[in-house]
């Protein structure tokens, strides 16, 4: 068995590194910006998709209102996707201990392999039945 005060200087070592990794990641997703222009319409996101600038060029102001609409919807949609594609390289290039965590909150983990699933035997049945009855029966029914 490791030594217990190495071990604990150890976990904490490895605590305050994922603090420092999750604080440069705070830091560079606060920085994030998705910009995009389409034909004199400028549009600036911040990280989360709202718009943080907005620019349209003086011919702009004679098309349709058909016109406008589309190209105000297809700069902030472009706009979006720079501030994704931006987030995704944050996260790609972040700390192991935080990407994995991250990329599932996001819902873009990687689907984990899993080996399917051999039924139980008997014996393992009854052992898990026991367990659970056990532990219902410490811990109480009404719960």
């Amino acid at each position: 068995m490791t030594d217990l005060p190495e071990w604990e200087l150890q976990l904490q070592q490895n605590l305050a590194g994922i603090r420092r990794s999750g604080e440069n990641l705070a830091k560079s997703a606060a920085s994030i910006t998705g910009h995009a222009e389409v034909r004199g319409v400028t549009i600036e996101v911040s990280a989360n998709g709202d718009i943080t600038s907005l620019q349209i060029a003086p011919g702009a102001m004679r098309w349709t209102s058909a016109q406008l609409t589309s190209a105000l919807l297809d700069c902030h949609r472009r706009a979006r996707a720079d501030a994704a594609a931006k987030t995704e390289q944050i996260i790609r290039n972040a700390d192991s201990r935080l990407r994995n965590p991250m990329q599932e909150l996001l819902g873009k983990a990687e689907a984990a392999v899993t080996e399917p699933r051999q039924p139980m035997t008997e014996e393992e049945i009854q052992a898990a039945d026991d367990a659970y009855f056990d532990r219902m029966n410490r811990r109480g029914w009404n719960r």
